[in-house]
């Protein structure tokens, strides 16, 4: 008969900053690794401890007790210290796939630093699973995953659900959407089913006696899991003394001290892969009462999540295309200082933290962190785009200006700028009389011309006379006066990768600017757009011939749940716009398009009543609470913008919000003109098509999901980077996104007030609406470029040789419908790094002009060079240049 081993692995699951701030956990965690080392140098029998996955917990402590670096390298040298793959442990869905990559790419560097990272793909506490982690472990090099949620564990007595996400084990094989897979074990028992050990002979066998019956109802094996650890848990000294007891009461089963390598070789070893079940793609808790998935963090504190979105873009799309781009100007490729800035930004994406779900004290900090990362890479693209003007060759005539582009897709934008002319340096004029002497000067205009002298349309705005400075590589710093203009205009045909260079012409002012015409209606070549009354609008595609109506209204209910769990009030009050008459009136009308305001105010009560303070301090369960909305009111302004410029295909949506009201949600409703029974949405590397309707077992009358970048459904597509919930109804006929969710509290096991989850704040939501006839497989390609940003540069004044094209696109590559563009970098090794992913539904070419070798997500090439690459559906391909 086989013996039974149970796999005892010391942990403690580290969220970084919860419900204590950072401060308050860092004192506690060296303290925590000061015991570690202690028992890993002097007791037998304590052999290893479990890092928790993530490389940040190592880096918090030895800032702390920096002399303690060899120390810790040591320990992992003799693989008694666990460390790796994660630099931190994120949340999946609301960080992109490229800082899912980063996250593992800086984890790994810096766990082979201290000697060796532990290979398993560990995601203990993750809110849910995107369905190309099996795909991107596979690249890693991993083929086993452990992961903590998302599949709903078989029930009481092993019963099989007949579902693809539900398995009979703890063990199954998980299939990523492109075929890979990967041996998911599935903390079934939580990660503490071996937390706290007695090693009193009679607590012992009581301990065990249930703790070993739960194991084995899951496990498929003779080797069963316990960790022994949870949050923020001290180690347990004593362990050794506990495993002995458990010897002599268990004489059968094999007590071991062990570690997830040993602990996974001995599954796979043990294993009869017949007998698991296979889940495949994203891991969700689909099969569940739909009461614990998580899903509303997306909304939580929504202002983190336009921050973030805001920051990973600025990274993925400018910063590290930009400074690819620079190496041709001489420029270093500046690896470390991009390193700093992704790690400084997944501080704020360790899952805990961007999904908005603890004190305000963290979130407060978590904001600063913000202004830190998104100043930090500013300057990596502002230094990075001088370098590369300073030496790009220009015509004589006109100020030259350079916008920068990486959507993937050649694109036309409306690019922002401010430009500077006249100026008179301190040097020249004593600074008082500066001003004066600029105002003297006639006023201006400018008209734009392309290199090739194709003029672009603009609008400009004088901005006055403004002190700035120069900041020269070699002296002391230059302070001037000049004159200020912000210049809006349109570039055409900015290269997919790359750059493109216009020029700016001073010119008389004139008076050509459209008047305000009043005509509440939207219109170029591709829309159009009209307002009925009550401020909802339909939109007209003319080159599909679609149309859809009813767009726009907007609802609020009243939320007591948490930051976790959206739950209505109990007496189910909703408020909408359906009947309102706001006022409206063009807000802008010009040569580049048009701008419609709309101004609707509601009457909504100002929280919740007040039974819902007893029933948070009594701590009462979300799904189990009933309070009403307060028959207190007060005045809910909402102010849309609905722009169309000439160029554009899509509706662009701005919401702008002054929210002084408690315990709500408000919502914009958008029918999709037709009944469906699925919509897809776009996430981690894939495009997800959903149920609209949920599992039998589902009992939340809400079925909230988590987008990146689009969902669509119906006739519809809703792009935003930085609004992540959304809600589909059964019928698949209307479509709600999430603009606000105001709560009050933590919400989980005790009462943790956070009261500026209320968002007491202005919030300015923005998102885009076009229309699909289904036929278009472009769409994710299309979203992905439309909310790329662009970059604009004045040109500074410069003495460098004029080496490079004033126009040049980087993206020697020709893709086919269905790839989409993903990243623009270089390997440490300084070979360029090109990624996309494949959303079509058969296999795709994508053709190179230099030769490439195909790559691992960690930039490990495989194979020959050559400029074909075939693509199948649903893959991730990198490829490194030669």
């Amino acid at each position: 008969m086989t013996r039974k081993k149970a796999h005892i692995i010391s942990h403690s699951h580290w969220d970084r900053e919860w419900f204590l701030p950072l401060e308050s956990l860092r004192f506690r965690l060296v303290t925590l690794m000061d015991e570690v080392e202690d028992l890993l140098d002097k007791e037998a029998g304590f052999n290893h401890f479990h890092m928790d996955g993530q490389m940040i917990m190592l880096e918090d402590y030895l800032a702390v007790k920096p002399a303690k670096r060899e120390k810790m390298k040591q320990l992992v040298a003799d693989g008694k210290l666990r460390i790796g793959p994660w630099y931190m442990l994120q949340d999946a869905f609301l960080t992109s796939g490229e800082a899912n990559i980063r996250n593992l790419q800086y984890g790994l560097e810096m766990a082979e630093e201290f000697g060796q990272a532990e290979k398993i793909g560990y995601f203990p506490d993750t809110f849910g699973l995107y369905g190309q982690v099996p795909q991107l472990m596979r690249q890693a090099g991993f083929d086993t995953v452990v992961f903590g949620r998302g599949v709903n564990p078989t029930g009481f007595n092993n019963q099989v659900f007949d579902s693809a996400f539900a398995s009979k084990y703890s063990e199954m094989f998980w299939e990523s959407p492109d075929g890979s897979k990967v041996l998911g074990i599935l903390l079934a028992n939580w990660y503490s089913n071996g937390n706290e050990i007695p090693t009193d002979k009679e607590a012992a066998e009581i301990f065990w006696d249930k703790k070993l019956a739960d194991v084995e109802r899951f496990a498929s094996t003779d080797e069963w899991l316990f960790m022994n650890g949870c949050d923020h848990q001290p180690v347990q000294t004593d362990l050794a003394e506990a495993l002995e007891v458990a010897r002599e009461l268990y004489p059968e089963v094999d007590f071991i001290h062990s570690h997830f390598e040993k602990y996974q070789d001995a599954v796979k070893a043990g294993l009869e892969p017949e007998k698991l079940q296979t889940v495949h793609g994203e891991l969700t808790s689909q099969q569940s009462d739909g009461w614990s998935t998580l899903a509303n963090t997306a909304s939580s504190r929504i202002y983190l999540k336009q921050a973030n979105a805001k920051i990973e873009r600025l990274l993925e799309r400018l910063a590290e295309p930009i400074s690819v781009m620079a190496t041709e100007a001489g420029v270093s490729y500046p690896h470390e200082y991009l390193a700093f800035a992704w790690k400084l930004l997944m501080e704020n994406q360790i899952h805990d933290s961007i999904t908005g779900c603890s004190l305000d004290e963290v979130h407060r900090e978590m904001e600063a962190r913000f202004e830190k990362v998104e100043q930090t890479t500013m300057a990596i693209i502002q230094n990075a785009a001088r370098k590369i003007t300073e030496q790009i060759a220009t015509n004589d005539a006109g100020i030259p200006i350079t916008v920068f582009h990486a959507g993937g897709l050649e694109a036309t934008r409306t690019v922002e700028l401010e430009l500077e002319t006249d100026a008179i340096h301190f040097s020249e004029m004593h600074f008082e009389l500066i001003p004066d002497e600029l105002a003297k000067l006639p006023e201006q205009s400018f008209r734009m011309e392309t290199s090739n002298g194709e003029e672009i349309p603009v609008v400009v705005e004088p901005l006055g006379i403004h002190f700035n400075y120069d900041l020269p590589e070699r002296k002391f710093r230059d302070s001037y006066f000049a004159r200020k203009y912000k210049l809006t205009f349109t570039v055409e045909h900015l290269p997919a990768v790359g750059y493109q260079t216009i020029y700016a012409h001073p010119v008389a002012v004139s008076d050509d600017e459209k008047e305000l015409t009043g005509d509440l209606q939207l219109e170029n070549q591709y829309l159009k757009v009209e307002i009925a009354p009550n401020g909802t609008y339909s939109i007209l595609d003319k080159e599909k011939a679609v149309e859809v109506a009813g767009l726009g209204a907007y609802e609020d209910v009243g939320d007591i749940g948490n930051e976790y769990m959206f739950k209505e009030t109990g007496d189910n009050l909703r408020i909408n716009t359906y009947n309102s008459k706001p006022e409206i009136r063009v807000l802008r009308e010009d040569k580049l398009g048009k701008t419609i305001e709309m101004k609707h105010e509601i009457e909504i009560p100002v929280s919740a009543s007040a039974t819902f303070a007893e029933e948070k301090r009594r701590l009462v369960w979300h799904p189990d609470r009933t309070s009403h909305r307060s028959d207190n009111r007060t005045t809910f302004k909402i102010t849309t913008e609905l722009t169309l410029n000439k160029h554009d295909k899509q509706l662009t949506v701005r919401v702008k919000l002054d929210n002084q009201v408690d315990d709500h949600r408000l919502r914009v409703l958008l029918p999709t003109g037709k009944q469906t029974e699925t919509h897809q949405a776009g996430s981690v590397f894939e495009v997800v098509t959903r149920a609209n309707k949920q599992v039998e077992e589902w009992t939340n009358p809400a079925n909230d999901n988590r987008k990146q970048g689009f969902v669509t459904s119906g006739n519809i597509v809703v792009a935003s980077l930085d609004l992540p919930e959304y809600e589909v109804s059964e019928q698949g006929d209307r479509l709600e996104l999430t603009l606000l969710r105001a709560v009050s509290e933590i919400g989980d096991w005790g009462d943790f007030p956070a009261y500026e989850a209320e968002c007491h704040r202005e919030i300015t939501a923005e998102f885009h609406v076009f229309l699909t006839d289904e036929s278009s497989v472009n769409v994710p390609a299309q979203v992905n470029a439309l909310l790329a940003p662009t970059f604009a540069i004045q040109h500074p004044s410069s003495s460098k040789e004029k080496i490079l094209a004033d126009t040049k696109d980087f993206a020697k590559w020709k893709v086919a419908d269905g790839l989409v563009f993903s990243a623009f970098k270089l390997a440490k090794d300084n070979q360029p790094i090109i990624r996309f992913y494949q959303t079509a539904s058969e296999p795709k070419l994508l053709n190179t002009v230099n030769l490439w070798r195909k790559s691992t997500i960690l930039e490990e090439t495989a194979g020959d060079a050559k400029n074909q690459f075939t693509v199948k559906p649903n893959e991730i391909i990198t490829l490194k240049g030669v």
